[in-house]
């Protein structure tokens, strides 16, 4: 264990691990739609008749400007698996930036209640294992929508898991505090009812509702927010449809 911990550190300390791999050609084939596509039916389902519901009467009971407090407090919870995340990928300078943004938060904003380092010119920077394993070159493999937890890839799929229930926050928490499960399941459950807000306030609904084919059109916009994802924000001209031909580099 210490011999395998010692090779993964040298690996980023020698810049090993910035190569990476974005490639998604092989979960745009989809190779598995037939299952994935049974699936999402049953996660649109299982949504309609449970998660959306409790999703509705949280936004009937809590006003708007709680619910912004509620999912800045969950974000600022996330932010040490984002510091571990990034310090893994070798992104030691984003790392620092993640932790100076949990600091001001958890001071400033008392206890991430308030998002004042976005104010401040730190902006969230999420990242998770899946994006980790990438940048040491693990392929994606096919698309995969996972029951509950919906779109995602193999790779991703695989470490969904760890992201939900290998968290610094967590292992902090409970050695501080040493809450009961009914406390651990009710933040669990807290962080599904809270993406789900989102989903709603972000127009996800609407859009999806408005589609002829919902199961292509949330592949599509995983997949796509994924790339965008692994590669930092920043899109290759050639990838970006918005590109100005101009400001392409020439080709050899």
């Amino acid at each position: 264990m210490i011999r395998s911990v010692s090779c993964v550190l040298m690996l980023l300390l020698a810049g090993c691990v910035t190569t990476g791999s974005t490639d998604l050609s092989r979960a745009e084939a989809d190779p598995w739609e037939k299952s994935n596509r049974r699936i999402f039916a049953f996660n649109k389902r299982l949504d309609r008749w449970v998660v959306k519901p409790v999703a509705s009467g949280y936004r009937a009971v809590v006003p708007k400007p709680a619910r912004t407090a509620v999912a800045n407090a969950y974000g600022n919870y996330g932010e040490p698996a984002n510091f571990a995340n990034s310090l893994l990928q070798g992104k030691i300078a984003q790392a620092f930036r993640t932790l100076d943004r949990f600091i001001l938060n958890t001071t400033l904003g008392v206890a991430g209640v308030a998002d004042v380092a976005t104010d401040l010119g730190r902006p969230r920077e999420p990242e998770d294992f899946g994006q980790t394993l990438a940048r040491w070159g693990v392929k994606s493999g096919p698309y995969l929508v996972l029951p509950l937890f919906g779109p995602s890839t193999l790779r991703d799929g695989l470490m969904t898991p760890v992201d939900f229930f290998v968290d610094p926050a967590d292992f902090t928490r409970n050695a501080w505090l040493s809450p009961g499960w009914d406390v651990r399941i009710g933040m669990s459950a807290g962080r599904i009812v809270n993406f789900r807000n989102t989903l709603i306030e972000t127009g996800a609904d609407k859009l999806l509702a408005d589609s002829l084919d919902d199961y292509a059109l949330a592949r599509s916009a995983y997949l796509q927010r994924r790339r965008l994802q692994l590669l930092d924000g920043n899109l290759p001209a050639e990838a970006d449809p918005f590109a100005d031909p101009a400001e392409e580099p020439p080709k050899p």
